[in-house]
């Protein structure tokens, strides 16, 4: 079997810039120029679902965010219909789809972990998310995390056995970063922002587990008037959100431009990139300002630190206090802004190659179809 005679089925959960969906638009059309036939599919919810077709992939509407028989039926007749010889699923929906489809066609399955979120589910919820991982893990060929602390995390909880699984960094197209992404004055003023002041901002879907209103509590407590923070994005979080802005009295020094596509083209508008998450797996738009020389403060959690480096001055304890006080000293200092930029700049575009990450699923998809 040669390679161009392979069609793969990418299942998404959400078509939302983020990191699974945005990873996969990446991939896609690299695996199409390689000769594969991708075909993804999802929940037409966000701007990248016409992305995908504008990129010349076939992409399908269907209901991977929720559970229910007809769109098991309808993946099952996709893979029928377009000859499918391999799965790859990304997220927990999909996750569960993908693997029972490729099972019921006996057809090898891959599944990434963009991220292993439970924390938040109550005894019984948490118990049943596990166990289902647990015996999802039976019909997966090969299990991909995208970094080496939540391939830890997900060995730890028994999510998968160690010969499954790879782990394959997120990358960034640094080319292409560097070509779309807009001068300092035009980027604010895509934006809708004045040229003077300092800005900090971040692009995250609005989830608990981004804590954005941790970074909304920080710059209420700066005092300068000029200072913006900028939050791109949407989601369940956006109501509360921009309620805690207007109660800590922001007013407009809070701005939500909403979802955009592409957002890092938007990023040499700030001054600092801010990122307060929880949790992360390992997450694309803190690589992206990394790639293109923005200073990172990032709370010190496990991917952070794999993304950062563990000696990084970016790395902040996740808690209001220190992000209010690295805010403060960071936006005080230009040099150490410039130093802090310089070095995500390096390692970004040294440890963090797209084309070393794509060549490693091509070879993930190599091995399992025995090419």
């Amino acid at each position: 079997m040669r390679r161009d005679d392979v069609p793969v089925l990418e299942l998404v959960v959400s078509t939302q810039p983020g990191g699974g969906p945005q990873h996969v638009l990446t991939l896609a059309p690299w695996l199409r120029a390689r000769g594969w036939r991708p075909v993804v599919a999802g929940p037409r919810d966000g701007v990248l679902f016409e992305r995908f077709a504008q990129s010349g992939v076939e992409i399908v509407r269907a209901a991977t965010d929720r559970l229910r028989p007809a769109t098991l039926l309808q993946l099952a007749r996709l893979v029928r219909e377009r000859g499918v010889r391999l799965v790859h699923s990304h997220g927990k929906g999909a996750g569960v789809y993908g693997r029972l489809v490729a099972r019921a066609h006996r057809l090898p399955a891959i599944h990434t972990f963009h991220g292993i979120h439970f924390e938040r589910y109550g005894v019984a919820a948490r118990a049943t998310y596990l166990g289902l991982e647990r015996l999802l893990a039976r019909w997966t060929t090969v299990v991909v995390n995208v970094s080496r602390a939540q391939h830890d995390e997900g060995l730890a909880l028994r999510l998968f056995k160690p010969q499954q699984t790879r782990v394959i960094h997120n990358g960034v197209d640094v080319a292409r970063l560097a070509v779309a992404a807009l001068e300092r004055g035009e980027a604010r003023r895509a934006l809708g922002l004045e040229p003077g002041g300092a800005i900090v901002g971040t692009a995250a879907r609005f989830d608990e587990v981004k804590r954005l209103d941790l970074l909304l509590r920080a710059v209420a407590t700066l005092d300068d008037r000029a200072l913006r923070l900028v939050l791109i994005g949407r989601g369940a979080e956006e109501r509360r959100l921009r309620g805690l802005a207007g109660a800590l009295g922001l007013g407009d020094r809070a701005v939500f431009p909403g979802e955009i596509s592409d957002a890092a083209r938007l990023f040499h508008a700030f001054d600092i990139y801010a990122s307060a998450s929880r949790k992360e797996g390992m997450p694309l738009a803190v690589l992206e300002a990394m790639a293109l020389g923005i200073p990172v403060l990032a709370s010190d959690i496990p991917a952070h630190r794999e993304l950062l480096g563990p000696a990084s001055f970016g790395l902040v304890a996740a808690t209001q206090e220190a992000f209010s006080a690295a805010l403060r000293n960071l936006l005080a200092d230009a040099d150490a802004r410039t130093a802090l930029g310089a070095q995500n700049r390096t390692r970004a575009r040294s440890e963090f190659n797209v084309g070393d990450m794509l060549a490693a699923v091509e070879a993930a998809y190599q091995e399992v179809l025995r090419l």
